[in-house]
């Protein structure tokens, strides 16, 4: 009885981990999106500072897109709009839509960008 349990066991561990492995895939084509990091100058409409580092998102395909959210280096780097308030999630593009996200962190820190979307999830590395 034993000998019979150990291989179900394992059969149905390999089974179920297949599976988790299977669903996690929440890649989205990253052509989807393109993502660009730039430094602008924000005199115009900000006191103080005069220039900000600046994520751009546009998107690349036809079909409507909702964008849940956006991670900037795994939620470390904050972000808002030009006038420094929340963006507000869901977003929806089209191609050509683009939006800008003003980054609480410099330029130099900037290493990955998730667009997170009802379709998946769209990744983008920077040096």
């Amino acid at each position: 009885m034993k000998k019979l349990i150990k291989p179900i066991l394992l059969s149905s561990i390999l089974s179920a981990s297949g599976l988790a492995l299977f669903g996690c895939s929440s890649g989205l084509d990253p052509n989807t999106f393109s993502a660009e990091i730039n430094v602008e100058d924000t005199s115009n409409f900000w006191s103080g500072n005069s220039s900000a580092t600046v994520l751009k998102i546009r998107s690349n395909v036809a079909d409507d897109v909702e964008v849940t959210n956006v991670k900037i280096n795994n939620g470390q780097c904050g972000y808002a709009d030009r006038y420094n308030t929340e963006i507000k999630f869901p977003q929806h593009f089209k191609m050509g839509n683009i939006s800008k996200l003003y980054l609480k962190c410099s330029y130099n820190n900037v290493i990955q960008v998730d667009v997170e979307t009802t379709n998946g999830t769209a990744s983008y590395s920077f040096n």
